[in-house]
């Protein structure tokens, strides 16, 4: 870059055997680079769990990058970069630079307790990461996202059908989330702990995720392989640097309140005074045969429920329904609003979503990290090559990664905490010249 040492390259690869791949994502990445890396974010689609695994992945990585490089990074659905639109293979991008301290951490079991998860994780980082003079700061935040439980004689479904009495169903859900830790990902509780722990800092997020089956997802940590965990990577850097999230997702003039929650808001149990799944279906005038195991993603996904994060004023967005219990609605993230809309966008919508995001920044990126909603790369299909273009016109030649993801957030000391589902969240990292 002029006139500064800054440097940031992407790397990708798309060999199906694991070893080959981590060597073929780590050479392309770090040969472009002069220094030795400050930093090395790693994604992979699933596919390597089953050809040759995951350890055998990162041994690849490390036959090639540095030693005692910080790596964080894990699963995703798919990614973009400079080079194209992918659903199978690995990338990674790594930055170096003579201005940037960094330091990662990680803390498990973020499913069962997620507050100590991220204390752990953050308690990392401060131990770590060196004193300095730098006032520009960032966190990546990456969180095992929600998984479909296993229940005993019921299997893993996304619709339960009704049967056993509420009651019961709720008591297998939890025991569910809390013993297996399958279940709702809590990443939102997991960012706001992060938040308080570091309230001075930029921060983005996703939930790492499989191929959109919900079953398992990876976080990766240096060499480590971990499940249910958040891993993060801080930066304290002379670089300018700021976070967005948009969303552009419309009312479709459908109202209705939210009568009863679980105590944390994340599942309703009846809207407009009746059993939320059934009364969801009357106000959408779908018969319950149109949606199945099947045609969820196609359905319930492109109509999320629109309201307020928590108490939050500010962040009103899409919140998917990521499964059914009974007659109870199991959504993305907790929320207190009772007053809710059915929102819905078309593909316009999604690439306006782009130009409203990166069309805010004042200044031309020296690189770019941006997390994408999964079900934005759903929606898209084969169009993906139209949101990949629109990002370029803002990049040019500079190096980004797009990763979709299952949960989305961002942070910043004067937007404050936005965390919605269907959403696009970018880090732009810039020269202050």
């Amino acid at each position: 870059m002029d006139k500064s040492d800054l440097e940031a390259a992407v790397g990708m690869t798309r060999k199906w055997d694991a070893r080959e791949a981590g060597r073929e994502v780590a050479r392309n990445t770090i040969k472009q680079l002069k220094s030795l890396p400050k930093f090395f974010l790693l994604f992979s689609t699933i596919h390597y769990k089953d050809h040759g695994g995951f350890e055998e992945f990162l041994n690849g990585v490390w036959d090639v990058l540095p030693k005692d490089t910080p790596l964080i990074g894990g699963t995703v659905r798919g990614f973009m970069n400079n080079f194209g639109c992918y659903t199978r293979g690995a990338t990674a991008i790594a930055v170096s630079s003579s201005d940037m301290n960094v330091a990662i951490g990680y803390g498990k079991n973020t499913k069962r307790n997620p507050k100590n998860a991220a204390k752990n994780c953050s308690n990392m980082i401060k131990e770590n990461l060196e004193k300095n003079k730098y006032n520009n700061k960032f966190l990546l935040n990456l969180i095992s996202a929600s998984e479909l439980p296993e229940m005993q004689s019921i299997g893993r479904k996304k619709i339960i059908e009704p049967g056993l009495t509420p009651k019961a169903l709720m008591k297998l859900y939890t025991f569910s989330q809390k013993v297996l830790q399958k279940g709702a990902g809590r990443d939102d509780e997991i960012v706001e702990e992060m938040i308080n722990n570091f309230p001075d800092y930029n921060m983005i997020g996703g939930g790492t995720i499989d191929s959109g089956a919900g079953i398992i997802s990876y976080q990766f940590f240096n060499k480590d392989i971990l499940n249910n965990a958040v891993v993060s990577l801080a930066i304290n850097t002379n670089k300018k640097l700021d976070v967005l999230t948009t969303h552009n997702m419309k009312k479709t003039g459908i109202e209705f309140e939210i009568s009863k929650t679980s105590k944390d808001g994340r599942i309703i149990h009846e809207i407009n005074g009746k059993p939320a799944f059934s009364e969801l279906l009357k106000l959408l005038n779908w018969s319950r045969d149109l949606l199945n195991e099947d045609t969820w993603l196609q359905t319930s996904f492109y109509f999320p429920i629109g309201s307020y994060y928590n108490n939050s004023k500010t962040c009103f967005g899409p919140r998917v329904i990521g499964f059914v219990l009974g007659e109870s609605l199991v959504t993305g993230f907790g929320s207190q609003d009772k007053n809710a809309s059915i929102l819905t966008i078309d593909g316009r919508g999604l690439l306006e979503t782009i130009d409203k995001n990166l069309g805010s920044y004042s200044k031309s990126p020296s690189f770019g990290i941006i997390a994408s909603c999964t079900t934005r790369l759903e929606t898209m299909g084969d169009k993906l090559y139209y949101a990949r273009d629109r990002i370029l016109k803002y990049f040019n030649d500079k190096p980004f990664i797009v990763i979709y993801v299952g949960g989305e957030s961002t942070y910043s000391p004067e937007k404050g905490f936005s965390y919605i589902n269907m959403s696009f969240n970018s880090a732009l990292f810039w020269e202050d010249n």
